[in-house]
């Protein structure tokens, strides 16, 4: 083929380009004229930005008003089937009882809801499904987060156009960034619609320091509040300044409500006992019932066996879900499943969702997928 030929082909003018001769070194040229500067092919250019389908209509008949106003938020856990897909008919069933039981909203996808071993495909499946079935009852808070800027504009993009009231947003975890790279991200991220960011150093690695915060309050209306896992001290700093918290950590979500000026919760507890979280949330201190709960949370929350494990289990003892783990979870061990026997014996049965009665579940009686 003829050397202008070839150039034609690509794009380029045999002007604007350099044949290689190793003869004459990286600066020789054989033939042809060398140009200032290379120029790629056009078919090899990309554009380096991502442009949001952005939208500034009100989404969902909702604001981040409305999410202000939330005190018991249920971070709900994603049922199984045993081939792994998702278990809708359970899942429903505990949308049911969050609801009858003065839940006021849901997180989809969460740490909880197990949205790290879901596909994005299945995950705004999952939300989407939820708006179209409860969210004229509930509001439906999904968790589109990710630790890429663009992969979480893109997930925002669609849970929003399936319906989604709010998203929840946590900050770049593993590979990190700087406090400008943090405000970059949320910028990025807020004009989506309503949103609460997420601040658990424990999973990311990185503390969402309060200017960040402050930043993306006075940079945006959409920006609803703070879920928070550093502590009440944490809870405190941010409601003196007037904004909006949900307590990450239910340990400590009394205290945060009634002594630090927190809106209230995002729940793992609430999975089990809807109704006493409620009461804990709604009705004034009570320092008999946090007190109560303190063993179960407890039981929940073992250091070495982290969120969801603990809630996976109960909930399969309760008969509420069948026990199918996605890996890399695997159930509690028979111990600690006898004490939650225990636990709901000491609590009443009566305070916990479903309506089997507890079980201790044999180790051959998990799937894991």
């Amino acid at each position: 083929m003829a050397t202008s030929s070839l150039f034609m082909r690509c794009d380029i003018s045999p002007k604007e380009a350099t044949v290689f001769d190793p003869r004459r070194g990286r600066g020789g040229a054989v033939g042809l004229k060398r140009s200032g500067r290379w120029r790629s092919p056009k078919a090899a250019v990309i554009p380096n930005f991502h442009i949001p389908m952005r939208s500034f209509e009100v989404k969902n008949r909702t604001c981040a008003e409305d999410i202000k106003k939330l005190r018991l938020i249920t971070a709900i856990k994603t049922p199984y089937l045993p081939d792994g897909r998702f278990d809708l008919e359970a899942y429903d069933a505990m949308m049911h009882m969050q609801i009858k039981n003065g839940a006021e909203g849901v997180i989809v996808g969460g740490t909880t809801g197990e949205g790290q071993l879901m596909s994005w495909d299945e995950h705004i499946m999952l939300i989407g499904h939820t708006v179209n079935c409860f969210g004229g009852s509930i509001k439906v808070i999904g968790n589109t987060g990710s630790n890429s800027t663009r992969e979480a504009i893109h997930a925002s993009e669609q849970g929003f156009a399936v319906g989604m009231h709010a998203a929840l947003h946590i900050n770049p975890y593993y590979g990190k960034t700087s406090v400008k790279g943090l405000i970059t991200h949320f910028e990025a991220i807020l004009p989506m619609g309503p949103t609460i960011i997420y601040n658990v150093p424990s999973r990311t690695g990185q503390d969402i320091p309060p200017p960040v915060i402050l930043h993306a309050i006075s940079h945006s209306a959409n920006m609803a509040g703070i879920k928070e896992c550093v502590g009440n001290d944490r809870v405190k700093e941010h409601t003196e300044r007037g904004i909006s918290v949900w307590s990450g950590n239910d340990n400590e979500c009394h205290d945060a409500r009634w002594d630090c000026g927190a809106t209230g919760v995002i729940s793992v507890t609430s999975n089990l006992v809807p109704g006493l979280m409620h009461k804990l949330m709604f009705h004034g201190k009570n320092a008999s019932l946090d007190s109560k709960l303190s063993t179960l949370i407890k039981w929940l929350f073992q250091p070495d066996q982290p969120n969801p494990i603990g809630v996976n289990t109960a909930l399969a003892q309760l008969g509420v879900i069948r026990p199918v783990f996605r890996r890399p979870y695997v159930p509690l061990p028979l111990s600690s499943r006898m004490e939650f026997v225990n636990i709901v014996k000491e609590l009443g049965r009566e305070n916990f969702v479903g309506d089997k009665d507890v079980q201790i579940l044999d180790d051959d009686d998990f799937i894991l997928v």
